[in-house]
């Protein structure tokens, strides 16, 4: 049994742009990595609480920027891929057998 030929290329696309997405994910989590690494660091060799605050500070200002930069490369890696489903279904599914190609009017 054989799949349509844009079906096939369909699932090769939906895969290299998860394939890009994981890879994407991965960089950022080393990202995240190195900035606990380096800001936990820093924090061990404060001097005095309130060189201790300002470290926090801005180590949780650089985590939420990464977060939120994640994020968004997230949604919009699957927006994405949603889009290019509802682009290439709707050309599978028209030729698909027993669909009705009528159209009304």
């Amino acid at each position: 049994m054989t799949e349509p030929a844009g079906f096939i290329g369909f699932n090769n696309t939906l895969f290299e742009r998860m394939r890009d997405m994981h890879r994407s994910w991965l960089e950022r989590l080393r990202e995240i990595g190195q900035i606990e690494s380096e800001f936990g660091t820093r924090l061990l060799t404060a001097k005095s609480p309130s060189e201790a605050t300002a470290i926090c500070n801005e180590w949780m200002t650089r985590r939420v920027e990464t977060v939120a930069c994640e994020q968004q490369a997230f949604a919009a890696a699957w927006l994405g891929l949603i889009s290019d489903a509802t682009k290439v279904t709707p050309a599978i599914s028209a030729g698909a057998p027993g669909h009705d190609q009528t159209i009304a009017g």
